[in-house]
């Protein structure tokens, strides 16, 4: 790598993350195709860069809302862009993903950007359901009908497959005593 040559991260549906090196001069495009996360032509995905934490900001009384988090032109170049080293792009073909958390018989529901990870999406659920924060601090998110439980560091577009959804649990998190 020299020191023109970026290391950036590039994440999509149902992909582990991927280390794509560009040159700021590089089009979006030609980046991603090189790495295979788009073929030449492809226009069916969007693409996210930075990771999105909107959700963290929004009012209490708001019900269902929208992260605005919303897709770059991947012909432009990354310097364009503001794609840094290290920064994370999303391929998804999803807008938004539309998720649910259910805590205590309640049930939240909010669209994030793909490009939110699961730790956002547990701080608003633990500030939605009113958690006090030394309580909110033990509980985690799992899978509904499940006990996987994705790391806080994942990102929502690498989690959903066919559908752009996702259910949760908001559930306390079990600690091996030792």
């Amino acid at each position: 790598m020299t020191n023109q040559e970026l290391e950036i991260f590039v994440h999509g549906c149902g992909r582990k993350p991927q280390v794509l090196i560009a040159t700021p001069g590089d089009t979006l495009r030609i980046a991603l195709v090189r790495t295979g996360f788009l073929k030449e032509g492809q226009n069916d995905i969007l693409v996210f860069a930075g990771e999105c934490d909107e959700a963290l900001s929004e009012p209490d009384e708001i019900e269902e809302g929208a992260d605005m988090h919303t897709p770059v032109d991947i012909d432009l170049s990354l310097e364009v862009l503001g794609i840094k080293q290290h920064h994370h792009v999303h391929c998804s073909p999803c807008r938004n993903i539309a998720v649910e958390v259910n805590f205590t018989g309640k049930t939240k529901r909010r669209r994030f950007s793909p490009s939110a990870t699961v730790g956002v999406v547990a701080q608003w659920a633990r500030k939605k359901f009113h958690l006090d924060p030394p309580t909110a601090a033990e509980y985690i998110l799992q899978f509904c009908n499940s006990t996987d439980q994705p790391r806080s560091d994942k990102h929502l577009g690498e989690l959903v497959r066919e559908q752009c959804s996702l259910c949760f649990d908001l559930v306390k998190e079990i600690t091996p005593q030792g």
